[in-house]
C-alpha cells in the first residue's frame, strides 16, 4: 500500500496503544469517582447503589481495554454504561 507518509505507518501500533491507554485511564478515573462517592454522584438520579455498581463496572471495563483482554467486549460494556449518561 502506497502511503503519503510511510514513516507514520511504522508507529501506528504505538499510537493506537497510547490512545487505548489514555481512554482507559480517563474512564477508570470516572468509574473510581462513581464508586468512591456514589451518593454525591447520584444526586440527580437518586440511586446510590446503582451508581456504585456502574462505577465498578466502568473500572473493570476500563482495565479490560487497557490490558487488551477481550477489548471489544470491554468496549461494548463501556458503551452500554455510557448510554445511561445520556439524559
Amino acid at each position: 500500500m502506497d502511503s503519503a507518509f510511510p514513516r507514520l505507518l511504522q508507529s501506528s501500533d504505538v499510537a493506537l496503544l497510547c490512545l487505548r491507554l489514555l481512554v482507559a485511564l480517563v474512564l477508570f478515573e470516572s468509574g473510581r469517582r462513581h464508586a468512591s462517592d456514589p451518593v454525591g454522584r447520584a444526586a440527580s438520579i437518586g440511586w446510590a447503589r446503582l451508581t456504585r455498581i456502574l462505577g465498578l463496572g466502568e473500572m473493570a471495563a476500563a482495565l479490560g481495554v487497557a490490558v487488551g483482554v477481550l477489548t471489544q467486549v470491554a468496549a461494548l460494556g463501556l458503551m452500554l454504561i455510557m448510554l445511561g449518561a445520556i439524559q
